[in-house]
């Protein structure tokens, strides 16, 4: 989307790739998606990728199913609120899922898996140099093989980055028409 509006180059994103993830707790007696149809599914918030905008398309245009959405900002809290029953399942990303704690995750079980998808790239505004951008990527591609700075890629989800390319890795998206579940706020 930040390429369609205004040509954001992608320079670097992790090589793992982003998983949408519906989660409902661990004793549910939901067993499929289409048992989640007229139900309340909790999401971290209308845009974020994965875990809201690529899973409410797919809900609704794979599985033609009808639910209720819960905006609750952090996919720490989608995932409370499906342990606490107050919605049926949870959009989440297979990697925030990952680092909850264990008392969290045993309550949980993956319902379905989005199909994978090139994680956030770092992106540049096309005025910047071209030479910059080259040297920025340079820059954090290094990073990966300091032992000293992996703990920093970490922290910002890209532990192992890789050259990000839009044609290869963002384009395909586009036939998602994604912007029909845009939510503007």
């Amino acid at each position: 989307m930040a390429y369609k509006a205004q040509r954001y180059i992608p320079l670097v994103r992790d090589k793992k790739p982003l998983i949408g993830i519906l989660v409902v707790r661990r004793d549910s007696k939901i067993k499929e998606v289409r048992d989640l149809d007229g139900k309340v599914i909790a999401f971290p918030a209308p845009n974020a990728f994965a875990a809201s905008l690529y899973m409410r398309a797919i809900l609704t245009e794979k599985f033609r199913i009808n639910f209720t959405p819960e905006y609750v900002k952090t996919h720490d809290n989608v995932y409370r609120q499906v342990i606490l029953g107050k919605a049926q399942a949870g959009g989440g990303v297979n990697n925030t899922l990952l680092r909850q704690p264990e008392e969290v995750r045993r309550e949980l079980r993956v319902l379905y898996e989005t199909p994978p998808a090139a994680p956030h790239p770092l992106s540049a505004h096309p005025r910047v140099p071209k030479e910059v951008r080259d040297k920025v990527k340079e820059a954090i591609l290094s990073l990966a093989n300091d032992q000293n700075m992996k703990g920093l890629l970490d922290k910002v989800q890209m532990p192992n980055p890789v050259p990000a390319d839009y044609a290869r890795d963002y384009n395909p998206l586009e036939k998602l028409r994604l912007e029909k579940y845009l939510v503007l706020e």
